[in-house]
């Protein structure tokens, strides 16, 4: 019974390893969220969803841009750090997260012609491919 019972763990470990990011496993599962520090250095818009005390205001806010626009603010934490990225190697992981948020959120408010980040997330999506490109990565696929 207990040599059952070893290895169904050792199949339920292997199994969640197969599905999970590589680098996922060495990171703190909170990783993904911006830091006090990050929070201020990403637009004013970002700072409600993050938030920080007294951005209460329409400015602080995403605008009339549909659901799931706020992944655009984790796009832009993820470019924040391919830019400052100081590991070995090459920030092409932190650059494929912010493609996938920023394009998914332009994919995402092409039917909301009012949206207040629109000329924003195009800028940004250029700046990461630009990034992506002199790494000499692609753009990650959208599912």
């Amino acid at each position: 019974m207990r040599r059952w019972m070893i290895k169904s763990l050792f199949v339920t470990v292997g199994v969640a390893c197969a599905f999970t990011a590589p680098n996922a496993l060495a990171q703190n599962p909170d990783d993904w969220k911006p830091s006090n520090l990050e929070v201020m250095q990403l637009p004013r818009f970002c700072w409600a969803q993050f938030k920080v005390p007294g951005a209460e205001g329409e400015e602080f806010r995403i605008r009339d841009c549909g659901p799931l626009a706020n992944h655009y603010c984790f796009g832009l934490t993820y470019l924040l750090r391919a830019k400052k990225f100081t590991g070995k190697g090459k920030p092409i992981g932190q650059l494929q997260g912010a493609y996938h948020d920023i394009r998914g959120t332009e994919i995402v408010i092409k039917d909301y012609p009012q949206c207040s980040i629109r000329e924003h997330v195009t800028a940004s999506r250029a700046e990461v491919e630009h990034l992506l490109r002199m790494y000499g990565a692609k753009p990650p696929e959208m599912r």
